[in-house]
């Protein structure tokens, strides 16, 4: 049984729009995974995220701050909102989810669900 999250495929209409994919990180631990989005520019209130079947939809929205009329010369980071859609390959307890959010960095937990966590059988 393969219990990882991975990338999933983007849809070839979502590609047309001005998404940028997050850089992110993802840490297996015993009660649940630990998934780390970089999302700069982006507060609690512009993150959305929503489990549906084994898919896990990331989306950060960011407003431009720049001045209608105002010339860009140099951008440290690309405007346009984020993007990341993962594959849970393992049971996720969607009700025990929780997400946190600091600095630009958005923290959710993804605890594991009891039927999918590895169990000791005692051998009589």
């Amino acid at each position: 049984m393969n219990h990882s999250i991975e990338k999933s495929p983007e849809a070839s209409s979502v590609e047309n729009q001005n998404w940028q994919r997050p850089h992110y990180e993802v840490t297996p631990g015993k009660e649940a995974y630990e998934l780390r989005v970089h999302l700069p520019g982006v507060t609690k209130e512009q993150a959305e995220i929503t489990i549906e079947n084994d898919q896990l939809l990331v989306v950060g929205r960011r407003e431009s701050l720049k001045p209608a009329n105002a010339k860009t010369v140099h951008e440290e980071v690309k405007s346009g909102d984020y993007r990341l859609q993962l594959q849970l390959n393992v049971n996720i307890d969607p009700e025990r989810i929780t997400a946190e959010s600091k600095d630009g960095i958005l923290s959710v937990a993804l605890p594991i669900a009891e039927e999918s966590k590895p169990r000791t059988i005692s051998v009589e």
